[in-house]
């Protein structure tokens, strides 16, 4: 699965500005504050991960103590693996329909 604009989903921890865009009429002396993480910001990577970390453990999800970049639940019917690289996922596991409903989660 592929997420689409995926830095665009986290949310900033601290106070982050920029000068406005060319073109946006503004005063020189003011600068705007970000909401969201944009692609470029360095925080953006994180504030992402931790959004899909956050949100996956909600779901009933724990991260692996091998990579935390990988994502466990164990159900009555089997278990279910997403491995999170960037803004792709990787989801595997034997409960199919826990795999439905995952998607349906994050959809």
């Amino acid at each position: 699965m592929d997420v689409k604009n995926a830095f665009l989903h986290g949310d900033l921890a601290d106070e982050v500005y920029t000068r406005a865009s060319l073109g946006y009429d503004h005063s020189p002396n003011k600068v705007c504050r970000l909401r969201r993480a944009l692609y470029g910001l360095k925080q953006a990577p994180r504030a992402w991960f931790f959004k899909f970390s956050s949100t996956i453990c909600s779901f009933g999800f724990t991260p692996s103590s091998y990579d935390h970049a990988l994502f466990i639940h164990c159900t009555d019917k089997g278990k279910i693996l997403v491995l999170l690289y960037v803004d792709d996922m990787i989801t595997t596991g034997d409960d199919v329909d826990g795999i439905h409903e995952l998607k349906s989660f994050l959809n």
